[in-house]
């Protein structure tokens, strides 16, 4: 049974491009710790919302955590993550494209300290390789106007992934199965796994460390987030949830840690693991200003045109999206994969952070839960417009 849901999980993975598919002050931010109460209300609206979405046949599990302006949280679950076994806020899920935000924060971090510049081409840092334009520049590889063919299309990639289930694929490996260039460098936004592996190598060569020790050096470890980690390079840091892979009607309960082949072909494109409440955490930390500062930031949230294949996207910047829910703008990222699906939101016009993550790939709904969370603190008004507009 196993390696037939391996072998059905490579070819979706395969056939998708998973790429998972969202401005308040940096300086007077409240630390997460703050005296701020959550409104007793709005935690039960929420918590109703999350317990309507676990009601439905096809959803299994929901982690998710809304962060207000002031730094006052909720975090919540519902549904399962196995049989008989329930979600809860400390079980990690992957986040899977979530985490191309924190590769590429790294980056933009190495360049706000000048070890590196965005408009680096890539044949600065890294050795020719097969179907790799040495041209590209780092900028093209965070805002996916590239034109690299995605290494997770690539059919062979899933025959390797049922050869041996326990492989730890290493990002060498997995940039050998990108294809042709699908179309030249900047003439459009096409979301590729590809380059977010190769900032990832890029920063490890740059840095001679790993990208795990980046991730929690200049990312992790100053905003307080221990509750994530990246299989196959590190151990679990918490308990690891069941996942639920296959179609609708016919959901299998899975332990992603049993298949390393295929959770390690994520890597620096989406293969972390977390809760929504580190999600949310960061996801404040990094839209309020507090990770990369204010030059950095204001060159995250340069857009270029969506590349139109995810719900409620309007525009693509450095390594992360903007949305547009509830009539106004959000920032953020999505991710789905065979074992996964999430959503965070940043909402600048009232400094809301929302993220859900769901243990499952298919029927997820995780474009439509999460901007409703967002909508039971920020739109009061009958009209469903923020009384901040």
């Amino acid at each position: 049974m196993l390696s037939k849901m391996m072998a059905w999980m490579a070819a979706l993975l395969v056939a998708s491009s998973y790429c998972g598919v969202a401005e308040a002050s940096a300086s007077d931010d409240p630390p997460r710790d703050s005296r701020s109460t959550f409104p007793p209300e709005s935690a039960i609206e929420l918590q109703a919302a999350l317990d309507e979405w676990a009601k439905a046949p096809h959803h299994r599990g929901v982690s998710a955590t809304v962060v207000l302006a002031d730094g006052a949280e909720w975090v919540s679950t519902a549904g399962i993550a196995g049989i008989e076994q329930p979600l809860r806020p400390e079980h990690l899920v992957c986040i899977a494209s979530i985490t191309k935000t924190m590769t590429g924060s790294v980056i933009m971090d190495l360049a706000k300290d000048g070890v590196l510049e965005l408009d680096d081409p890539i044949s600065r840092w890294l050795d020719q390789r097969d179907n790799i334009d040495p041209e590209i520049t780092i900028r093209e590889l965070l805002n996916h106007t590239n034109g690299l063919a995605n290494y997770t299309r690539n059919p062979a990639l899933n025959d390797q992934i049922n050869v041996d289930t326990s492989h730890v694929f290493t990002s060498d490996e997995l940039i050998a199965y990108v294809g042709p260039k699908s179309f030249e460098r900047g003439v459009r936004t096409q979301y590729t796994n590809t380059s977010f592996v190769l900032l990832g190598m890029i920063a490890s060569v740059v840095t001679d460390q790993s990208i795990t020790e980046l991730y929690h050096e200049r990312l992790w470890q100053p905003q307080g987030l221990d509750e994530i980690f990246l299989p196959g390079l590190e151990e679990p840091t918490g308990p690891v949830a069941r996942a639920w892979a296959g179609k609708r009607s016919e959901q299998e309960e899975i332990d992603p840690l049993e298949l390393t082949s295929l959770i390690t072909i994520g890597n620096s494109a989406f293969g972390l693991f977390s809760n929504a409440r580190t999600v949310a955490r960061w996801g404040r930390a990094l839209f309020a200003g507090n990770v990369l500062g204010t030059e950095m930031r204001s060159e995250m949230l340069d857009f270029v045109p969506a590349a139109g294949n995810i719900p409620g996207e309007s525009g693509a910047g450095l390594g992360i999206r903007r949305y547009s829910y509830l009539d106004r703008e959000q920032w953020g990222h999505s991710g789905g994969s065979p074992l996964g699906s999430s959503l965070m939101l940043y909402d600048p016009t009232t400094g809301v952070t929302v993220a859900v993550l769901m243990n499952q790939g298919r029927g997820a709904d995780h474009f439509a839960l999460a901007p409703q969370l967002l909508s039971v603190v920020t739109d009061k008004t009958p009209g469903g417009h923020s009384t901040d507009r």
